[in-house]
């Protein structure tokens, strides 16, 4: 495999780590505070507004300055938001500052990667290398909150500084070996990705993706309170269902996914969508453990066969010349998604315990059908 992919992999793994890292951490931290517990939800929420904000301002840097710097200037920017948290980790207005922070510059590296592994891969392998991409980010979700709640032992700073460290190696590391990837494009090519921007094929898979991240982040928001009225799930249990769903998701995108051909895409998406439906339709009916597990183990499953795809079509869709703003902009839905599922199915879950799933399933075929759009629309030419 290509040292430069291995190396982005790497960062990819690093930047999810980093976000996960802090899911143990925050709760027991407010707690400590003796702060509001909204305080809890914001802190998590700000980092995804700024993502969302922030994303395609980089993207359109690494179309018009190359990708390694914007890449670079992201990882320090990330670095920094780890060190501050730990270093001012009683100060809730500086908590605040370094989540902004690190809201604002990932977005800077996961357009970065995302764009740099479609400049090094043809169309015909691109599948296989955004599965491996994809598996980064499952690993990132098992061992950042496996590691921060492990550090956050010994104390609450231990992780952030642990985190900011490994990063500045990685951001050391990349600038000295990591390859620029993108010199600019001749004015016939960039016409042609200004033509191919927001087509309106792209335009579907950007409405997939934040349905994707909408419902999946919605259902990781209500699914532990739902099951603590229901079958009286512990926290241990929840993380070890979450390590097994994330086990799963890991072995789909770094084994199955990465072997789909392309242009053979659509059954393996609208496989996952159906997964997806079919789990939120059974998890109102839960009665103990195991078939909570098998519920969120779809879940998961659906959501890997999907994920991946649309990243991988999405690239192929546009040109060299526009791939850092479409990636960028794809992270900005995936951010929206994070901010609003679970708003909208925490408040559905306030009303009534069970209808957040059913609604999910509903947003889900609303989903398929965007797809099947897409599909019937075919690949921009």
């Amino acid at each position: 495999m290509n040292k430069q992919i291995k190396l982005l992999m790497a960062i990819q793994f690093f930047i999810y780590f980093g976000f996960s890292i802090v899911i143990p951490v925050i709760p027991a931290l407010v707690h400590s505070m003796h702060l509001n517990a909204f305080h809890m939800g914001l802190l998590l929420a700000s980092y995804s507004i700024f993502s969302f904000l922030a994303a395609p301002f980089w993207g359109y840097l690494s179309d018009k300055i190359g990708r390694k710097k914007i890449l670079f200037i992201g990882l320090i920017g990330f670095t920094l938001s780890f060190f501050l948290f730990g270093l001012f980790i009683n100060n809730l207005a500086m908590l605040y500052t370094a989540r902004v922070i690190g809201g604002i510059f990932s977005g800077a590296c996961f357009s970065t990667t995302t764009s740099m592994v479609s400049d090094m891969t043809s169309e015909e392998e691109r599948n296989k290398y955004m599965g491996l991409m994809g598996m980064m980010i499952g690993l990132g979700f098992i061992f950042g909150p496996a590691v921060g709640g492990l550090l956050s032992g010994i104390s609450y700073q231990v992780p952030y500084f642990v985190t900011s460290a490994i990063l500045v190696l990685i951001a050391i590391l990349s600038m000295l070996t990591l390859q620029e990837t993108y010199h600019g494009n001749s004015a016939k090519e960039t016409e042609l990705g200004t033509s191919k921007m927001l087509t309106p094929q792209i335009i579907l898979i950007l409405i997939s993706t934040f349905i994707v991240m909408f419902t999946m982040s919605g259902m990781e928001s209500t699914f532990q309170l739902f099951e603590i009225e229901k079958i009286n799930i512990t926290t241990t249990q929840m993380g070890l269902l979450f390590m097994i769903g994330g086990l799963i998701n890991v072995g789909l995108q770094g084994g199955y996914l990465r072997k789909v051909k392309d242009g053979k895409e659509k059954p393996v998406i609208i496989t996952g969508q159906i997964l997806t439906i079919i789990a939120f339709i059974l998890l109102p009916f839960s009665m103990n453990l195991w078939y909570a597990g098998l519920c969120l183990v779809l879940l998961m499953a659906g959501n890997a066969l999907v994920r991946t795809l649309l990243t991988s079509r999405l690239t192929k869709e546009g040109n060299r010349s526009n791939m850092g703003k479409l990636t960028s902009i794809s992270y900005s839905m995936d951010s929206l998604g994070r901010i609003l599922g679970p708003l909208a199915f925490t408040g559905i879950l306030s009303k009534q315990i069970d209808a957040p799933f059913y609604f999910g399933a509903i947003m889900t075929v609303i989903g398929t059908i965007v797809l099947l759009m897409y599909f019937k629309k075919g690949r921009t030419v």
